[in-house]
């Protein structure tokens, strides 16, 4: 994608710029290169225009982590509450099947206890 975005900006710069990249670069002595003014300043431009691209990469790349770890902490958080609501649904019936028994025995022994008090 920085490779894409550097062409791109070439073009774009070639479409603008007075340099001629064929003829304004020439080889100069131990592997150097010779360029017009014009030239110059056209590669001068694409080496700022480079560092501001690779510092919107970084902080995009940055941004995207950030995204990533509030999702896995979303999902922690996620997870939790619902195995959370789990317990208290499991409980909650539990709790539920407790009552009913207490209340069948509570029955039974107030039946028992008024038989008891009718036969004496």
């Amino acid at each position: 994608m920085k490779k894409l975005l550097i062409i791109v900006l070439l073009f774009g710069l070639n479409a603008n710029a007075a340099c001629d990249w064929s003829t304004g670069i020439t080889p100069g002595p131990n592997k150097t290169f010779i360029y017009t003014e014009e030239c110059h300043q056209a590669v001068g431009a694409l080496v700022q225009s480079n560092k501001d691209l690779t510092a919107a990469i970084k902080l995009k790349d940055l941004a995207i982590d950030m995204s990533d770890k509030r999702v896995a902490l979303w999902q922690t958080t996620a997870d939790s509450e619902q195995q959370r609501l789990s317990t208290i649904e499991s409980d909650q019936k539990k709790s539920d099947w407790t009552m009913f028994a207490l209340g069948v025995a509570t029955t039974f022994l107030a039946t028992y206890g008024a038989a008891q008090i009718i036969h004496r």
